[in-house]
Protein backbone atom coordinates (compact mmCIF):
# COMPACT_ATOMS: atom_id res chain seq x y z
CA UNK A 1 0.00 0.00 0.00
CA UNK A 2 1.15 3.31 -0.88
CA UNK A 3 2.32 5.34 2.01
CA UNK A 4 0.47 8.13 3.26
CA UNK A 5 0.90 11.81 2.96
CA UNK A 6 0.25 14.70 5.01
CA UNK A 7 -0.17 17.93 4.35
CA UNK A 8 -1.92 21.16 5.69
CA UNK A 9 -1.70 24.94 4.75
CA UNK A 10 -3.44 27.51 6.08
CA UNK A 11 -3.87 29.99 2.58
CA UNK A 12 -1.97 32.75 1.71
CA UNK A 13 0.64 32.04 4.06
CA UNK A 14 3.19 30.22 3.07
CA UNK A 15 2.63 30.44 -1.20
CA UNK A 16 5.13 27.24 -1.84
CA UNK A 17 3.60 25.40 0.66
CA UNK A 18 0.17 26.10 -0.47
CA UNK A 19 1.15 24.86 -3.86
CA UNK A 20 2.34 21.60 -3.02
CA UNK A 21 -0.63 21.09 -1.03
CA UNK A 22 -2.99 22.25 -3.98
CA UNK A 23 -0.98 19.28 -6.19
CA UNK A 24 -1.64 16.84 -3.18
CA UNK A 25 -5.23 17.85 -2.70
CA UNK A 26 -5.48 17.36 -6.68
CA UNK A 27 -3.71 13.96 -6.85
CA UNK A 28 -5.99 13.36 -3.39
CA UNK A 29 -9.00 13.97 -5.34
CA UNK A 30 -8.55 12.44 -8.44
CA UNK A 31 -7.10 9.48 -7.08
CA UNK A 32 -3.51 9.97 -8.53
CA UNK A 33 -4.65 10.15 -12.09
CA UNK A 34 -2.75 12.59 -14.49
CA UNK A 35 -4.92 15.60 -15.23
CA UNK A 36 -5.03 17.46 -18.61
CA UNK A 37 -4.21 21.21 -18.93
CA UNK A 38 -7.72 21.85 -19.41
CA UNK A 39 -8.82 19.85 -16.00
CA UNK A 40 -6.86 22.25 -13.66
CA UNK A 41 -9.05 24.23 -12.37
CA UNK A 42 -6.83 27.60 -11.63
CA UNK A 43 -9.92 29.58 -10.64
CA UNK A 44 -10.19 27.53 -7.62
CA UNK A 45 -6.64 27.37 -7.26
CA UNK A 46 -6.46 31.07 -7.06
CA UNK A 47 -9.49 31.52 -4.08
CA UNK A 48 -7.39 29.03 -2.20
CA UNK A 49 -3.99 30.79 -2.42
CA UNK A 50 -5.48 34.41 -1.41
CA UNK A 51 -7.41 32.60 1.58
CA UNK A 52 -10.99 32.56 0.33
CA UNK A 53 -10.99 28.98 0.62
CA UNK A 54 -9.58 26.76 3.18
CA UNK A 55 -7.51 23.73 2.51
CA UNK A 56 -11.38 21.60 3.60
CA UNK A 57 -13.54 23.54 0.97
CA UNK A 58 -10.74 23.31 -1.93
CA UNK A 59 -11.46 19.43 -1.71
CA UNK A 60 -15.34 20.15 -1.79
CA UNK A 61 -14.94 22.58 -4.91
CA UNK A 62 -12.78 20.42 -6.72
CA UNK A 63 -14.76 16.87 -6.17
CA UNK A 64 -17.58 18.90 -6.98
CA UNK A 65 -16.05 19.92 -10.01
CA UNK A 66 -17.54 18.71 -13.72
CA UNK A 67 -14.01 17.20 -13.59
CA UNK A 68 -14.59 14.95 -10.88
CA UNK A 69 -17.98 14.55 -12.34
CA UNK A 70 -17.03 13.25 -15.69
CA UNK A 71 -13.94 10.79 -14.31
CA UNK A 72 -16.27 9.01 -11.49
CA UNK A 73 -19.09 9.36 -11.93
CA UNK A 74 -20.41 9.07 -15.62
CA UNK A 75 -18.29 5.96 -16.26
CA UNK A 76 -19.12 4.07 -12.80
CA UNK A 77 -22.37 2.86 -11.45
CA UNK A 78 -23.74 4.12 -8.19
CA UNK A 79 -21.84 1.58 -5.92
CA UNK A 80 -18.08 1.91 -7.67
CA UNK A 81 -18.61 5.74 -7.73
CA UNK A 82 -19.30 6.12 -3.59
CA UNK A 83 -16.77 3.40 -2.83
CA UNK A 84 -14.00 6.41 -4.97
CA UNK A 85 -15.66 8.99 -2.52
CA UNK A 86 -14.99 7.23 0.81
CA UNK A 87 -11.47 6.71 -0.52
CA UNK A 88 -10.89 10.07 -1.86
CA UNK A 89 -12.48 12.12 0.41
CA UNK A 90 -12.63 10.36 3.68
CA UNK A 91 -9.55 8.29 2.89
CA UNK A 92 -11.10 4.97 3.82
CA UNK A 93 -13.04 2.13 2.64
CA UNK A 94 -16.83 1.75 3.55
CA UNK A 95 -17.63 0.34 6.87
CA UNK A 96 -20.19 -2.20 5.55
CA UNK A 97 -22.61 -2.34 3.08
CA UNK A 98 -25.39 -0.64 5.05
CA UNK A 99 -22.82 2.60 5.00
CA UNK A 100 -22.58 1.98 1.53
CA UNK A 101 -26.25 2.12 0.70
CA UNK A 102 -26.97 4.98 3.01
CA UNK A 103 -24.87 7.20 0.70
CA UNK A 104 -26.33 5.51 -2.74
CA UNK A 105 -29.66 6.37 -1.69
CA UNK A 106 -28.52 9.81 -1.01
CA UNK A 107 -27.16 10.59 -4.13
CA UNK A 108 -29.92 9.28 -5.98
CA UNK A 109 -32.49 11.33 -3.66
CA UNK A 110 -30.15 14.67 -3.69
CA UNK A 111 -27.99 14.66 -5.97
CA UNK A 112 -23.88 14.59 -6.89
CA UNK A 113 -23.02 17.89 -5.17
CA UNK A 114 -24.68 16.90 -1.72
CA UNK A 115 -23.18 13.45 -2.19
CA UNK A 116 -19.95 14.88 -2.01
CA UNK A 117 -20.75 17.51 0.68
CA UNK A 118 -22.26 14.83 3.10
CA UNK A 119 -18.31 13.78 3.09
CA UNK A 120 -15.84 16.66 3.57
CA UNK A 121 -18.73 18.77 5.57
CA UNK A 122 -19.21 15.39 8.34
CA UNK A 123 -17.70 15.47 11.55
CA UNK A 124 -15.71 12.13 10.84
CA UNK A 125 -13.96 14.99 8.21
CA UNK A 126 -13.53 17.69 10.42
CA UNK A 127 -11.80 15.06 12.74
CA UNK A 128 -9.51 13.63 10.56
CA UNK A 129 -8.39 16.68 9.15
CA UNK A 130 -9.54 19.98 10.62
CA UNK A 131 -10.44 22.72 7.63
CA UNK A 132 -6.49 22.99 6.91
CA UNK A 133 -5.34 19.44 6.18
CA UNK A 134 -5.38 17.04 2.42
CA UNK A 135 -7.20 13.85 2.94
CA UNK A 136 -5.00 10.98 3.12
CA UNK A 137 -5.50 7.45 3.36
CA UNK A 138 -6.15 6.68 6.62
CA UNK A 139 -7.21 3.20 6.88
CA UNK A 140 -2.98 1.74 6.45
CA UNK A 141 -2.44 3.22 9.85
CA UNK A 142 -4.48 1.96 13.34
CA UNK A 143 -7.75 4.17 13.48
CA UNK A 144 -9.76 4.39 16.20
CA UNK A 145 -12.88 2.41 16.16
CA UNK A 146 -11.46 0.74 13.16
CA UNK A 147 -11.37 -3.15 12.15
CA UNK A 148 -8.27 -5.21 10.71
CA UNK A 149 -11.01 -6.22 7.45
CA UNK A 150 -10.40 -2.67 6.96
CA UNK A 151 -6.84 -2.79 5.83
CA UNK A 152 -7.19 -5.16 3.60
CA UNK A 153 -10.09 -3.16 2.22
CA UNK A 154 -7.95 -0.76 2.16
CA UNK A 155 -5.49 -1.99 0.00
CA UNK A 156 -7.93 -3.78 -2.57
CA UNK A 157 -8.77 -0.30 -3.22
CA UNK A 158 -5.00 0.90 -3.26
CA UNK A 159 -4.12 1.16 -7.26
CA UNK A 160 -0.41 1.96 -5.97
CA UNK A 161 2.44 4.41 -6.91
CA UNK A 162 2.28 4.56 -10.20
CA UNK A 163 -1.47 3.49 -10.84
CA UNK A 164 -4.65 5.82 -10.47
CA UNK A 165 -8.07 5.11 -9.35
CA UNK A 166 -10.98 3.77 -11.76
CA UNK A 167 -8.38 1.71 -13.93
CA UNK A 168 -10.39 -1.29 -13.42
CA UNK A 169 -14.06 -1.05 -13.33
CA UNK A 170 -14.86 -4.17 -11.11
CA UNK A 171 -14.87 -3.85 -7.16
CA UNK A 172 -13.45 -6.35 -4.81
CA UNK A 173 -14.32 -4.30 -2.39
CA UNK A 174 -18.23 -3.99 -3.35
CA UNK A 175 -18.09 -8.07 -3.42
CA UNK A 176 -16.49 -8.18 -0.25
CA UNK A 177 -19.24 -5.99 1.68
CA UNK A 178 -21.66 -7.70 0.07
CA UNK A 179 -20.01 -11.54 1.62
CA UNK A 180 -18.56 -9.53 4.96
CA UNK A 181 -15.44 -11.16 4.11
CA UNK A 182 -11.78 -9.94 4.04
CA UNK A 183 -11.29 -9.59 0.05
CA UNK A 184 -7.76 -10.87 -1.41
CA UNK A 185 -4.99 -8.56 -1.64
CA UNK A 186 -2.46 -10.33 -2.79
CA UNK A 187 -2.28 -10.81 -6.55
CA UNK A 188 0.52 -9.66 -7.62
CA UNK A 189 4.04 -11.87 -8.17
CA UNK A 190 6.81 -10.55 -6.20
CA UNK A 191 9.89 -11.80 -4.74
CA UNK A 192 11.18 -12.07 -0.93
CA UNK A 193 8.66 -11.37 1.76
CA UNK A 194 6.11 -9.38 -0.68
CA UNK A 195 3.31 -11.59 0.39
CA UNK A 196 3.80 -10.74 3.97
CA UNK A 197 2.43 -8.22 6.31
CA UNK A 198 4.89 -6.18 8.87
CA UNK A 199 2.80 -4.98 11.93
CA UNK A 200 4.42 -2.59 14.28
CA UNK A 201 3.34 -2.18 17.38
CA UNK A 202 4.66 -1.11 21.05
CA UNK A 203 4.59 -3.67 24.23
CA UNK A 204 4.24 -2.76 27.89
CA UNK A 205 6.26 -5.88 29.41
CA UNK A 206 9.86 -6.36 28.85
CA UNK A 207 10.79 -8.54 25.80
CA UNK A 208 14.35 -9.96 25.98
CA UNK A 209 16.86 -9.13 27.71
CA UNK A 210 17.22 -4.95 26.48
CA UNK A 211 13.56 -3.72 26.08
CA UNK A 212 12.66 -2.03 22.39
CA UNK A 213 10.31 0.37 22.63
CA UNK A 214 8.84 -0.90 19.20
CA UNK A 215 8.67 -4.72 18.25
CA UNK A 216 7.67 -5.67 14.61
CA UNK A 217 5.93 -8.63 14.05
CA UNK A 218 6.00 -10.40 10.06
CA UNK A 219 2.98 -12.20 9.02
CA UNK A 220 1.28 -13.87 6.48
CA UNK A 221 -2.29 -12.18 5.69
CA UNK A 222 -4.28 -15.07 6.89
CA UNK A 223 -2.40 -15.21 10.20
CA UNK A 224 -3.00 -11.13 10.48
CA UNK A 225 -6.11 -10.89 12.86
CA UNK A 226 -4.78 -13.87 15.01
CA UNK A 227 -1.64 -11.86 15.87
CA UNK A 228 -3.09 -8.68 16.50
CA UNK A 229 -5.36 -10.48 19.12
CA UNK A 230 -2.47 -11.93 20.75
CA UNK A 231 -0.59 -8.26 20.81
CA UNK A 232 -3.53 -6.62 22.00
CA UNK A 233 -3.98 -9.61 24.74
CA UNK A 234 -0.77 -8.59 26.35
CA UNK A 235 -1.05 -5.07 26.13
CA UNK A 236 0.50 -4.24 23.41
CA UNK A 237 -0.77 -1.25 20.96
CA UNK A 238 -0.76 -1.08 17.35
CA UNK A 239 1.27 1.51 15.16
CA UNK A 240 0.85 0.56 11.70
CA UNK A 241 0.31 -2.13 9.46
CA UNK A 242 2.20 -2.57 5.75
CA UNK A 243 3.46 -4.25 3.60
CA UNK A 244 6.54 -6.08 4.25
Amino acid sequence: MTEPTTLASQANVDSSHAAEVILQAYRQVFGNRHLMELDVNTSLEALFMNGDLTVQGFVTALAQSETYKRLFLEPNGPYKFVELNFKHLLGRPPHDQAELMSHVRLLQDEGFEVEIASYTYSEEYLSAFGVDQVPYNRASQSMIGGRTLNYTRASALDAGYSGYDNARRDSKLLKSLCSDNSPTILERKSVGNASSLTINWTSSRQIGANRRAVQKSVVSQTSMSATIRTILAQGGKIISIAKA
